[in-house]
């Protein structure tokens, strides 16, 4: 496992499950529908503060005057059966626990939401133009970004030497940073120039990583309410690997085993729902996140 980046966080809204596809029938008199084109959502962030602008965003639920159009996996091509003005918001979504079957708007994420003119049988392209406003025209938005009142409980990019991850009992190695500096197995962007990485081989088989090893101390999560709490890890193996959480209780530590990673190639992105173990653990006083895995 080459690299495992980057954040807990937390805010006060409901992930709400629903499946993939959703249509409404046409009504009213209108017969020819408009056509809404949406290739990609970005994700804009200030890295300092929310980390790296990385998303797996994969799904959208499209809604139009507040009416629920569809929800579909990008890149969109679909029918909407509006004409002139009207306002469009746009729902990113993501795989929970990287599961394609089970799918949600990410909670995190700010609907996108702007005035567009629909015509019938024409395309409306929102990565790439404008629609007439008026007498001017406005461009077209398809950039998300996290609620500015999101919480960031945990951030790892590994730029900095000392690193937030340790290895535990019984693991047989440790983690380390790429180097040098740019390193190509790294994940490179204009904020990253090294990632995290732990090398299984021979005897030095088992890993097992841990947040805030030796400080005594956990992450205070919110228990017992509606608020959502996630995971993201950004990552890229060669054998597979799980993700749990360690609930400290007053006299003991529950190991919570929650989410198995396959391995890819390239680059990958997960997002690890934690809220129910956290609500499950009703006499836990805070968390830690720990990764392991073994050489098959």
């Amino acid at each position: 496992m080459n690299r495992l980046r980057k954040l807990i966080i937390i805010f006060p809204l409901i992930v709400i499950l629903l499946s993939i596809f959703s249509c409404r029938k046409f009504e009213g008199d209108q017969t020819i529908p408009a056509y809404i084109k949406i290739d990609s959502i970005t994700l804009n962030t200030d890295y300092n503060t929310e980390g790296e602008n990385t998303h797996k965003i994969n799904t959208i639920w499209i809604y139009v005057n507040g009416n629920l159009e569809g929800i579909y996996e990008t890149p969109v091509y679909a029918p909407i059966l509006a004409r002139d003005a009207n306002e469009l918001t746009i729902l990113a979504g993501i795989h929970l626990n990287g599961i394609a079957s089970t799918r949600a708007p990410y909670p995190f994420y700010e609907p996108i939401t702007q005035d567009v003119v629909f015509t019938e049988n024409k395309v409306l392209n929102i990565n790439g133009g404008y629609t007439p406003h008026g007498n001017d025209s406005t461009r077209l938005n398809s950039e998300t970004s996290y609620y500015g009142n999101t919480v960031f409980v945990w951030l790892e990019d590994f730029e900095d030497p000392s690193l937030s991850l340790d290895s535990i009992q019984p693991s047989t190695v440790d983690i380390h940073r790429t180097t040098p500096a740019n390193n190509p197995e790294a994940f490179l962007s204009a904020n990253s120039q090294y990632s995290g990485y732990v090398e299984l081989q021979g005897e030095k088989d088992f890993f097992k990583l841990s947040t805030n090893v030796g400080t005594g101390e956990g992450f205070e999560l919110p228990q017992a309410n509606n608020w959502p709490i996630f995971l993201e890890v950004d990552y890229k193996c060669n054998i597979p690997f799980e993700v749990g959480v360690f609930a400290n209780e007053f006299s003991q530590v529950v190991e919570n085993p929650l989410v198995g990673v396959n391995p890819t190639d390239e680059w990958n992105k997960i997002y690890i729902n934690l809220k129910p173990i956290v609500n499950y653990s009703v006499n836990a006083d805070d968390f830690n996140i720990f990764f392991y895995g073994t050489l098959t």
